[in-house]
């Protein structure tokens, strides 16, 4: 140090130097003291210290370098890009537009507590009200951000039960409610939330052990469950393969009378179809025996008897023999006729 003193001062005594040193100085102090820098994704809020313009500004000053007057006016800066409030029981490490905190503990309506990991994504809408509810710097987190979060969390998401907290539909619903009613009052203090994020949560350890009981419970239900079903389908299967053979038995048993009833009805045909050839018969017979009646009862009777006889007497030999008078022979004396005839 004593060295870099001992410079300044020989480089001071050099006239040669000596100005545009003192040029680089002040030049160096005015931009290190009379100029501020706004980066990209800032504002720059403008206060007048004193004057008949002292105050807040209201309209910002936007990225690029401004000249300012020490201890007459400053300038606050603002992000503008989307921020993000992490909770986590392993926080991340905090950035400018990221800070990370401790879960939020939410005691359940059945009086279990949940931790909960959530994201609030937010960001800086209207700088002036912020610095004018709230306050300069990166106040907004710890005074508004943080503690209406967490006791608009823990509101809503204390309605439910335990058992409730773990469906989502029912946790994403009571989420909503949150941001609804975090939206209006971060909104008058000029920022504008984006969205509340639930990424994970975890019961106490009481609650935990009586989650693995009732599993272990719902385990043997479902198991007896199982064994109740399969015991029924096997009884049902029986049933069907009983049911089954009978109606197989039954169609045996329908089909052999069908087919009995078939023989028998082939036979009663047949039979049937005889009878009726043989009446058929019979009744030509008896027609033809009628008509022959008929015709021996009439004028030709006579002619037909004589045809009858004539019929029979075809072959035969017929000899006179006198009864009577000289030469006749007693028709009675069958012995004598032979002789006299030659018959043997």
């Amino acid at each position: 140090m004593e060295t870099l003193v001992n410079v300044v001062k020989y480089l001071l005594s050099q006239r040669w130097i000596r100005i545009p040193l003192i040029l680089f100085l002040g030049g160096w102090w005015l931009s290190s003291c009379c100029t501020v820098y706004i980066g990209p994704n800032e504002v720059g809020i403008h206060a007048i210290s004193f004057g008949s313009k002292s105050g807040i500004q209201k309209e910002p000053w936007q990225t690029g370098t401004h000249v300012v007057i020490p201890n007459y006016e400053r300038v606050l800066i603002f992000p503008t890009d989307l921020q993000a409030l992490n909770r986590s029981a392993n926080p991340t490490e905090s950035s400018k537009s990221s800070r990370s905190d401790g879960p939020i503990v939410i005691q359940t309506a059945d009086n279990y507590k949940v931790s909960v990991d959530a994201t609030v994504l937010y960001r800086i809408h209207d700088p002036y009200r912020v610095i004018t509810t709230i306050g300069p710097g990166r106040m907004f987190e710890s005074v508004v951000v943080i503690p209406r979060s967490d006791n608009a969390l823990r509101k809503a998401l204390g309605e439910l039960t335990a058992e409730e907290f773990y469906l989502g539909d029912k946790r994403l619903k009571q989420t909503q409610a949150a941001t609804e009613m975090l939206r209006t009052e971060f909104a008058d203090k000029g920022i504008e939330l984006v969205k509340i994020l639930i990424r994970q949560f975890s019961y106490d350890k009481a609650y935990q052990h009586q989650i693995e009981q009732r599993k272990i419970q719902d385990q043997t239900v479902l198991k007896n469950r199982a064994e109740s079903a399969a015991a029924r389908e096997d009884a049902h299967k029986r049933e069907v393969i009983s049911t089954g053979q009978a109606a197989v038995q039954v169609e045996r048993e329908k089909g052999s009378r069908e087919i009995a009833q078939l023989i028998a009805d082939a036979n009663l045909y047949q039979r049937t179809k005889a009878a009726e050839g043989d009446l058929l018969v019979k009744s030509a017979q008896a027609q033809g025996t009628e008509m022959e009646n008929h015709a021996l009862e009439g004028a030709g009777a006579q002619a037909m008897v004589g045809q009858k006889l004539a019929d029979l007497m075809k072959g035969v030999r017929v000899i006179i023999v006198p009864s009577t008078g000289q030469g006749s022979t007693n028709p009675l004396n069958i012995s004598e006729l032979l002789r006299q005839f030659e018959v043997k």
